[in-house]
Parts: structure tokens; sequence; C-alpha cells
């Protein structure tokens, strides 16, 4: 599956889709409309042209989140001090029937 933001500045490509996409309640997931697939990192590729990414790190300081320079679209995370086994792509990035049809599970981030 292939993906990119608006302005196509950043493309992203996983093998397929994942089995469910979470749905987090926490204030930068609501704040940026993030509804995430995960993959392990070996699996995700990210393509950008120069200058395209712009990294963002939240409070706790587990993850970073990347955005594009053009467009502003959250594009993925990676982990910092989280998981080395994962990491995120906005589902966004994708087309709907991509998706769509998959299993939502609500994560309650909001009370980390």
């Amino acid at each position: 599956m292939k993906g990119r933001c608006h302005c196509g500045a950043v493309q992203v490509t996983v093998p397929g889709p994942p089995e469910e996409v979470l749905r987090c309640n926490c204030s930068l997931c609501r704040k940026t409309g993030w509804i995430g697939g995960y993959w392990h990192p070996d699996e995700v590729t990210v393509e950008v042209q120069p200058d395209a990414l712009n990294p963002y790190v939240q409070g706790d300081r587990m993850i970073t989140t990347w955005s594009c320079t053009t467009c502003g679209c959250f594009s993925h995370w990676t982990p910092r001090t989280a998981s080395p086994d994962r990491m995120g792509v906005n589902m966004r990035m994708f087309e709907p029937e991509d998706w769509q049809h998959l299993p939502v599970r609500d994560v309650d981030g909001a009370s980390y």
C-alpha cells in the first residue's frame, strides 16, 4: 500500500493493511485527526522530498511525530523511548478504500 500527504512531498509505503486501526483520544491525536496503523519499522518505507519533514516531540518524549513542511499533514511517528518494534503511520495518508473496512479500536490515550 502506498500513501502520501496532500501535496505529495511525503510518501509512505507499507506491505499491506494492518489487522486493525487505532483511534486515540490523546490531545495530539485528537487535534491532528490521527488514525493509526502500526508496522515494524523495517516494513515501512518513507520517501520525502528534501527538507519535507518536520519533527515534533511531545511532552513524554516517547515518539517523534513527523509532518510535511509544505502541506502540514501528519504522516507517521517513529519511536524514541517507545518500543523500537513498531512505528505508527497515519492511515489518512492512504485512500479510504484501503483501510476504512478495517476494525477500529478506540484507545484511551487521554488517561495516560
